[in-house]
């Protein structure tokens, strides 16, 4: 797996996490303990328990390679871990007036933050994707002024049984690299090209193709669609019907292109 880690998306989700320690606390301590006195430095316990919290998730945010169901077990591992430090935390400092039903209600506050953080998570997720999707159409309608020159880049490559063919740039819809060798996918055919990946893109970069992960090249005038994933990713859907994953590393300057 590479190491990358997304330092951005790591905050976001620890001010979430951090926000649902302090609610919680805040509801916890408005119901059964607001006759008690405390000091400042309670102020300090949700924050340190938010922090505790995103330790299992670490793996998340150094290894982009994780897949889907990965990510679901490293946050349920930190729900588990939330829900745990938190509880024996409650019952070690106010275990004496909160009672089962108090340990109960912090179970479930937590319980209920964590879901409304996700949430919120997941609509800005929906959100950007339909706006990234609301700009993808709006140029897929508009005709390029250089059109004529994307159609004129052309690359050579094999087709089946090593025929030699000569594709313009603007049919293809991307182009995947597996160990040494290089393929370029349009809408009904598959080719092999000589280049290796960097060549392919730097000599078709003005075509409208770009770096999107470590293995793949997409030409952004053949994106159909795009949605976001976990892990900070996002899939682009091309017109073959296809989904090539856009790595965290690129997802910035994807999304400014489309932008």
């Amino acid at each position: 797996m590479k190491v990358n880690f997304n330092l951005s998306a790591f905050f976001r989700d620890l001010f979430f996490v951090e926000t649902e320690c302090v609610l919680s606390f805040a509801l916890v301590g408005t119901i059964f303990a607001r006759s008690q006195n405390i000091s400042y430095a309670h102020f300090f316990i949700p924050l340190l328990l938010g922090l505790i919290c995103m330790l299992p998730c670490i793996p998340v945010y150094l290894f982009e390679s994780m897949t889907i169901p990965q990510v679901i077990v490293q946050r349920t591992v930190e729900f588990f871990v939330l829900e745990a430090v938190c509880l024996w935390t409650a019952n070690h400092l106010a275990g004496n007036f909160l009672g089962k039903a108090g340990l109960v209600v912090v179970a479930a506050s937590f319980l209920f933050f964590d879901a409304l953080s996700y949430s919120v998570a997941y609509l800005m997720e929906k959100v950007e994707s339909r706006r990234l999707n609301k700009r993808i159409k709006e140029l897929s309608e508009m005709q390029s002024k250089d059109e004529g020159e994307k159609k004129s880049a052309t690359i050579e490559a094999f087709g089946e049984s090593d025929k030699a063919a000569v594709i313009p740039i603007a049919e293809i819809l991307y182009f995947e690299a597996d160990a040494e060798q290089v393929f370029a996918y349009t809408e009904n055919e598959i080719y092999q090209v000589k280049q290796r990946l960097y060549q392919v893109e730097s000599l078709s970069s003005a075509a409208g193709i770009m770096r999107v992960s470590k293995s793949h090249l997409v030409n952004m005038n053949k994106i159909q669609s795009v949605r976001t994933a976990l892990n900070s990713r996002l899939y682009a859907k091309m017109l073959n019907g296809e989904e090539v994953l856009v790595s965290r590393k690129y997802a910035p300057g994807f999304k400014a292109r489309i932008s």
